[in-house]
């Protein structure tokens, strides 16, 4: 299958979802899906391995069981890890077609209602841009600041170069001129993640813009290293370490102390275990 058959097949997926939902409820496209619906530079030629879906919280019951009656079934997690989803994630435990095992993401939210910046949903659907009768993407600049959370929350060294890509593409087509930048910023701040998304945007411009200015903060330094050493054959013993700051500040961002510290001694015990082990 060609790249473009792969778009097509997402976006037909959506339509898809978009049928088994109640038209009353609006779909808001995430990351890739979005990217392409939206005429982003970065939707080209790009391959989906999930459509990545954001509801309002009040309809998410709603769309989970019109999904489950179309095929769409969750995985199976065991109890903890699904309360985990339920009662701390902005999502619930991603769910697959019986028959096309395509991937549905289901968010309420952009990142989870216990992160330390935890963004409100209302200012961004309120800003949306609908792109097909009842399926929506974010505005260019709240797509902008969702992909800088989630590079920022994942936490992931392997994926970090491709987040970084993501966003510059996104600078490079939405926000090309300093001044244009401004009102980036000021998007960022009104949402409560002006510091994030500085931290995010200065490491793509290093990493990527000719010339670009070799990050100083620590939090920069250790990302921009991290994304380069992500595909060497033996990282260098700083791009471990790299790696384990940045990991641990995704963790430290999503999740306050006091669910951290036993969530993580709970993962640590199950991977002792490996007959127990979930997907969180």
């Amino acid at each position: 299958m060609t790249a473009r058959q792969r778009r097509l097949a997402a976006l037909w997926e959506v339509n898809a979802i978009r049928r088994a939902v109640d038209p009353d409820i609006p779909l808001t496209l995430l990351k890739g899906c979005a990217y392409a619906a939206g005429g982003d530079v970065n939707g080209e030629g790009r391959l989906f391995s999930d459509v990545d879906l954001l509801v309002p919280r009040a309809q998410l019951a709603a769309t989970e069981s019109a999904l489950f009656g179309a095929g769409w079934k969750p995985g199976r997690v065991n109890d903890y890890d699904a309360a985990y989803y339920r009662d701390w994630m902005h999502e619930v435990p991603p769910m697959e077609h019986v028959r096309r095992h395509t991937v549905v993401d289901l968010h309420h939210a952009i990142n989870p209602p216990v992160s330390r910046c935890h963004v409100n949903p209302g200012p961004l659907m309120a800003s949306r841009v609908e792109v097909q009768p009842g399926v929506y993407v974010l505005c260019a600049a709240d797509r902008v600041v969702h992909c800088c959370l989630h590079l920022l929350q994942e936490g992931e060294p392997k994926k970090l170069l491709r987040d970084l890509l993501d966003l510059h593409l996104l600078l490079q087509q939405h926000y090309p001129t300093e001044s244009s930048r401004e009102g980036l910023a000021s998007r960022a701040e009104q949402l409560g993640v002006g510091a994030h998304v500085a931290t995010a945007t200065a490491v793509a411009r290093g990493l990527f813009q000719p010339g670009g200015r070799v990050p100083s903060d620590w939090l920069q330094r250790s990302i921009l290293r991290s994304a380069r050493e992500a595909n060497g054959a033996t990282p260098s013993v700083w791009g471990v370490a790299s790696d384990t700051l940045v990991l641990a500040y995704s963790h430290w961002m999503k999740m306050p102390m006091r669910l951290l510290l036993p969530h993580l001694l709970r993962k640590s015990w199950l991977r002792l275990r490996p007959e127990n082990t979930g997907r969180a």
